[in-house]
């Protein structure tokens, strides 16, 4: 085993895996390059709606399939084992003949977890687990998270003035950040399977919600509204899209997150103005917080990025995000918490 040339191998195979992000749900995107005697000789990604899986994606592109013998397949997540809508793709790899399978990552589906990589040993194929493994993971952190919790993955995005404000105190917010941090947030919303907002956000921005960025338009979101009225005005911008009509949805946070994971959606952002954002931070619903700041100051008649709190103490407030990444777009940053 030439453990460099895995993770070179297995590397691709992640970097591929990112391509279809936000489009494969309720399956995880998978990565997948088979590899014969040292070269790469195909490669797959799991396609929209989640099938084909990235492996089959793989081997279909290959016409004689003799010239898989013997070959070694690089897949970010255990292969399938269970019978559902397709055939498991364990089956495919033994059938062909695959001589060695290294994995990044064993898959937490109950479905499998740990019966895919079995049957490969059963049947005499070498299988390498475990390489490269955090990368594979936090490509697919929804899918892993809504498998452990039955929650999605909640990115909380926040674009605001330098001194923290969201809009003037007419709720004029067009435009706070430059063309590329708003090209940036559109790009958030290609890469999560649904997107979620209050009703005010609606009825004051009257926003569009889609990915906008050229060739993802097909990338855009689900949407969801939380309110407890459905009297909205059909002229409304998101209504517009008749392939990605809303739902409106009202209830407790939790249980509506809840919802939206059954609902084979594991990677969800929330756009939400300030009651909205807060209701998120202090329910401690957030996993990541995405927060896009500008050099324009609006003053404190503005409307702040997160209302109160109604923290008494120091000791009191929030303290459970980490800063992981700082990014420029033009003259606005883009930080990056975790929570930790």
């Amino acid at each position: 085993m030439n453990y460099s040339l895995d993770k070179k191998f297995m590397s691709y195979a992640i970097n591929l895996s990112k391509k279809n992000l936000g489009i494969t749900a309720p399956n995880p995107c998978v990565g997948c390059v088979i590899v014969k005697n040292g070269e790469i000789i195909t490669t797959g990604v799991t396609q929209k709606n989640g099938r084909p899986h990235a492996e089959k994606n793989a081997i279909d592109k290959i016409n004689d399939k003799e010239i898989l013998k013997n070959a070694e397949i690089y897949v970010t997540l255990e292969p399938c084992s269970h019978f559902g809508k397709t055939l498991p793709c364990v089956d495919e790899i033994i059938k062909f003949g695959f001589k060695r399978v290294v994995v990044a990552v064993q898959d937490p589906d109950q479905r499998v977890n740990g019966g895919g990589i079995k049957k490969l040993k059963e049947a005499g194929i070498e299988t390498i687990i475990g390489v490269l493994e955090n990368e594979a993971k936090e490509v697919n952190r929804g899918f892993f998270k809504a498998k452990k919790t039955s929650l999605p993955f909640v990115t909380l995005k926040i674009a605001t003035s330098l001194d923290g404000k969201i809009a003037t105190k007419n709720f004029d917010s067009k435009w706070i950040t430059s063309d590329k941090a708003r090209n940036f947030a559109h790009y958030l919303r290609s890469i999560n399977d649904a997107i979620v907002v209050g009703a005010n956000t609606v009825r004051k921005d009257d926003p569009f919600l889609n990915c906008r960025i050229e060739g993802l338009e097909d990338f855009s979101p689900k949407i969801f509204v939380i309110s407890n009225k459905k009297d909205f005005s059909p002229k409304f911008n998101i209504f517009q899209n008749q392939q990605n009509q809303p739902a409106i949805i009202g209830g407790n946070l939790k249980e509506i997150l809840q919802n939206i994971c059954n609902s084979g959606l594991n990677n969800v952002l929330v756009e939400g103005g300030s009651n909205l954002a807060t209701q998120f931070l202090k329910e401690e619903l957030v996993d990541e917080l995405v927060w896009i700041r500008s050099q324009k100051i609006i003053g404190n008649d503005g409307i702040p990025a997160i209302g109160e709190m109604q923290f008494s103490s120091i000791n009191e407030v929030l303290s459970n995000f980490t800063r992981t990444d700082i990014q420029e777009f033009s003259s606005d940053i883009v930080e990056f918490y975790s929570k930790f």
